[in-house]
């Protein structure tokens, strides 16, 4: 059942993540809006983007409830089957890009949400596939809790990342995966959006920090490239089964695909030349009318994905450390003979 959430960006200062922010929202039905604690309504003009609503903090109050924030810190609560309170309109808040959502605002909300990542150190999403990935959990109320299983390492998939045609979008879904957990990614990269890009696109794409402790194996695979994986699910906007109802976690001879439907029309691919199994997966939104972005469909993905895989379990008395949320951590790229090594850090245009 569909429920509204709308969403409200705290203290944002890139505008074009302001623009995915708009574009996460209408995927579900829902509304934008801003704090502007960091000049974004002068940034959003130098690029003319047609300015959003604008809000305070007292008229966040008095307009919602329940008020939800999106954050990581003390006893936050997982996204993952997490059931809003009642109350007549329902908000997000999600927060700036480095430095989280600000004490006021904090203070008045009714519930604290987290995404779950499998470890403690890497907390890397972009603020829009961090509020893409919420939307989708908290409005569609899909999935259920986070998976507690024993070695949930032999349940993780390959994944592959099939035409992405913008690099900022396929940046930002590198970096959702590594964020939940993946160490290696195949990339299908159909439009040199990655390897054997022009120097403005590699510069914006990497803008090489190398300091990075949680490292991505990127591997090119050619569109002539043949597998034999036992399962084959593609994640789709338009056909398949609702996606937490596939089985995203049957481990390494399963791959997941994530097709740029803004590029790919999945009813002309050959699918069979990845394995003879082939399943579509449904991302279903609410709205027909939104922007398609990679990014969010990607990140969504991975997040169910993720919360199929499951975490272990913790043990009693053990102390579970939680850092803020830091959206735009970055990526740095060493350059290797067979594919690239990613490392999660200081890349601040995902």
């Amino acid at each position: 059942m569909h429920s509204a959430v709308d969403l409200i960006g705290d203290g944002i200062e890139n505008p074009w993540n302001a623009k995915a922010l708009i574009d996460a929202a209408h995927m579900f039905g829902s509304s934008c809006l801003f704090r502007d604690r960091k000049g974004l309504a002068q940034s959003l003009r130098e690029i003319e983007i047609e300015s959003p609503e604008f809000i305070t903090c007292d008229d966040v109050a008095k307009r919602y409830s329940p008020i939800l924030a999106l954050e990581n810190l003390g006893e936050a609560d997982d996204v993952y089957g997490f059931q809003k309170p009642l109350g007549s309109r329902s908000v997000l808040i999600t927060g700036n890009e480095k430095f989280g959502i600000a004490q006021d605002l904090r203070r008045i909300a009714n519930n604290v949400v987290r995404i779950p990542m499998p470890g403690v150190s890497l907390n890397t999403l972009n603020v829009a596939a961090a509020a893409g990935v919420a939307l989708y959990y908290l409005s569609t109320g899909a999935g259920g809790k986070l998976q507690v299983r024993s070695k949930p390492h032999i349940r993780r998939p390959e994944v592959l990342l099939m035409g992405a045609g913008d690099h900022v979008e396929l940046g930002s879904a590198i970096r959702s995966a590594g964020a939940f957990g993946w160490n290696r990614l195949f990339i299908e990269d159909r439009e040199q959006m990655w390897f054997g890009c022009d120097r403005v696109k590699r510069s914006e794409g990497r803008g090489a920090a190398r300091r990075g402790r949680n490292s991505i194996r990127l591997v090119p695979v050619q569109m002539s490239s043949r597998f034999v994986f036992r399962e084959v699910l593609i994640v789709s906007s338009k056909q398949g089964i609702p996606l937490d109802k596939a089985n995203l976690a049957s481990g390494p001879r399963q791959v997941l695909v994530i097709p740029d439907e803004s590029h790919i029309d999945l009813s002309n691919e050959p699918w069979e030349r990845l394995g003879a199994n082939v399943q579509f997966a449904q991302i279903k939104v609410p709205s027909s009318q939104y922007a398609y972005r990679y990014r969010l469909f990607a990140s969504i993905a991975l997040a169910e994905a993720a919360r199929q895989i499951g975490q272990r379990p913790v043990k009693p008395g053990a102390k579970v450390i939680r850092q803020g949320l830091v959206y735009d951590s970055s990526l740095a790229v060493l350059l290797n003979e067979i594919g690239e090594e990613v490392l999660l850090e200081d890349l601040q245009i995902y």
